[in-house]
């Protein structure tokens, strides 16, 4: 099942919410994109998923 994933520009931290305000964080998750993995973040309460530009 895909799911939106939504492309954020980081400044000097991400860790709030963008979305809902959710102010503790995110959960993580890898995405196979060929070569490349990307590293995305789950907002634990609306679930939500953002991209920050991080690969592994």
């Amino acid at each position: 099942m895909e799911h939106d994933v939504e492309k954020i520009v980081q400044k000097d931290e991400f860790r709030i919410c963008p979305s809902c305000g959710y102010r503790d964080g995110f959960h993580s998750m890898f995405r196979k994109q060929g070569e490349i993995t990307r590293w995305l973040f789950i907002c634990p309460s609306c679930h939500k998923i953002f991209d920050i530009g991080m690969t592994v």
